[in-house]
């Protein structure tokens, strides 16, 4: 059987210069535990934006540390906390944008292929898809089995503070009309709602990836943002002889 596994954490918002500075990194410290139990070990990582809380190289240093145990190859994108020339200044990234644009770019997990999309819009919390980047790297592997990364959820999730930032409608319509004609993306993986969010757009689904430390309320209509200490998790996404298995495992602080 052929096997490809795909780990996915996101939104650790590493701190250094404020009281709480520990707390995101013992978080992030013990997601990546939880990467190095799985067995087998993926052959691949991707963190999924608002990697660091403030965008500063000390905070960027951190993470670099936190995840240094990591074997594999580890793929990240920006969140809206994030700053693009910060990522490439501190992140081995295969992508080819100038100063400031955005962080795009493909990676392989043996026979999975990842398109990692920004979705940020610089000095915004919500955020835009690239429609037309996006559909010109699905047209060149028509065939190969494909996860979708990007940080913001391309859809609503009822809840209305998190709904606010995410991305305009219209967008979210193009993506889905985008999917219906690109069978070979099997699952779109983003962040930044600090919740396990699943749901679909043009026959395939969706899953946002909890972050790796707080959490955000679930409340239906909810206006105000607020945390929670709810259990982190990562998520395994595990191609099975070309099928397509979403895991979530909870992270254990000790």
């Amino acid at each position: 059987m052929s096997v490809s596994l795909l780990a996915q954490l996101s939104d650790p918002h590493i701190r250094v210069a404020t009281d709480d500075d520990g707390a995101s990194a013992r978080a992030l410290a013990a997601a990546v535990d939880a990467v190095l139990a799985l067995r087998p070990a993926p052959h691949a990582v991707i963190v999924t934006g608002d990697i660091a809380e403030h965008a500063e190289a000390r905070e960027y240093e951190r993470v670099r540390e936190l995840l240094a145990p990591l074997p594999m190859a580890v793929h990240v994108l920006p969140g809206n906390h994030d700053d693009r020339d910060a990522l490439r200044k501190h992140f081995a990234l295969d992508d080819t944008g100038g100063p400031g644009e955005p962080v795009q770019y493909t990676a392989r997990c043996r026979d999975l292929r990842v398109v990692l999309c920004d979705s940020t819009i610089p000095g915004r919390d919500n955020g835009c898809v690239r429609i037309d980047w996006l559909e010109e790297q699905l047209a060149a592997e028509p065939a190969t089995p494909t996860i979708v990364a990007m940080h913001h959820l391309p859809m609503l999730t009822g809840i209305t503070v998190l709904d606010g930032i995410g991305v305009p409608a219209a967008d979210a319509h193009a993506l889905a009309a985008l999917f219906e004609r690109s069978p070979q993306v099997r699952r779109v993986v983003t962040g930044h709602v600090h919740r396990t969010v699943v749901g679909s757009a043009g026959g395939c689904a969706i899953l946002a990836c909890a972050s790796t430390h707080l959490q955000s309320r679930l409340e239906i209509g909810l206006k105000e943002f607020q945390f929670v200490r709810e259990p982190p998790v990562i998520a395994l996404h595990t191609l099975l002889d070309g099928e397509l298995v979403s895991h979530l495992q909870p992270i254990s602080p000790g």
